[in-house]
């Protein structure tokens, strides 16, 4: 979901604000900025490399601050799983291993014998199902992400629908309009615009899913890449049309909206 505000903790206690550069639900993944210099990295391993029965080292905040910075070890005991971690979501790829992780783990780095990040822990199988099941998303799935970042300054093809927009509330029902996103502004440089997007118009499915809040929307958008297009469905004035937009690049320049 949406973070309004992250914290970032060092080990020294000190702590500063994080600022969200990149982030994608569907990878577990995201990348938090922080102001300051000379912070220490970790060397990055090649998770493509990994051979079942490889020394595998967890570090994280289990079960939170009280337990900072535990360290756990095991083997990796299978690569390539594919995991179901909702309703709508599945993580494929994952590194499994018997190193414990916890809900706190999660984000955490998974090392090799060399001290090399091979992964980041990500969610964990419940008790109930069995013990000894972790995993973590491969460090190669993060590597071209970061190396953008590093090149452009952002990450390019990040998909943009170019309005200012908000959820419509539940009063909606008294005015007889659907709920979804009020379109309060289009961009008139965007393909949105040029296809006849307007203020006052309200989005509520996105290529004939049904959506009701701008998060919602914003998740059906970032499926797609800069250049795609996506149909969106638009009431308005009591009729309900279908209109196919080409989606933008983000470029954050000024703060944008989706």
């Amino acid at each position: 979901g949406d973070v309004k505000q992250i914290n970032v903790l060092f080990e020294n206690g000190d702590t500063l604000p994080g600022q969200v550069l990149w982030n994608d639900a569907a990878l577990d993944l995201a990348i938090v900025k922080v102001e300051a210099m000379g912070l220490p990295t970790a060397d990055l391993g090649n998770s493509d490399s990994l051979e079942v029965g490889q020394l595998a080292v967890a570090i994280g905040n289990p079960l939170g601050l009280d337990f900072q910075r535990t360290v756990t070890a095991g083997v990796i005991s299978g690569l390539d799983r594919t995991i179901r971690t909702s309703q709508y979501s599945v993580l494929e790829g994952l590194i499994q291993t018997d190193a414990s992780i916890n809900r706190g783990n999660s984000g955490g780095p998974l090392l090799n014998s060399k001290g090399e990040v091979i992964g980041i822990n990500t969610v964990k199988i419940g008790t109930q199902v069995g013990e000894g099941l972790g995993f973590a998303i491969p460090i190669n799935y993060a590597k071209p992400i970061i190396d953008e970042l590093i090149k452009n300054g952002y990450i390019t093809g990040r998909p943009l629908i170019g309005i200012n927009g908000e959820t419509v509330n539940s009063i909606s029902r008294y005015y007889n309009i659907p709920l979804g996103v009020y379109v309060h502004s289009v961009d008139t440089n965007s393909d949105a615009y040029a296809k006849g997007i307007r203020s006052g118009d309200i989005i509520t499915a996105v290529n004939g899913k049904e959506i009701k809040s701008i998060e919602e929307l914003n998740t059906e958008k970032d499926k797609y890449k800069a250049g795609d297009y996506i149909t969106l469905t638009i009431f308005r004035g009591g009729r309900t049309y279908e209109v196919t937009i080409k989606l933008e690049e983000y470029v954050p320049t000024t703060e944008q909206n989706p």
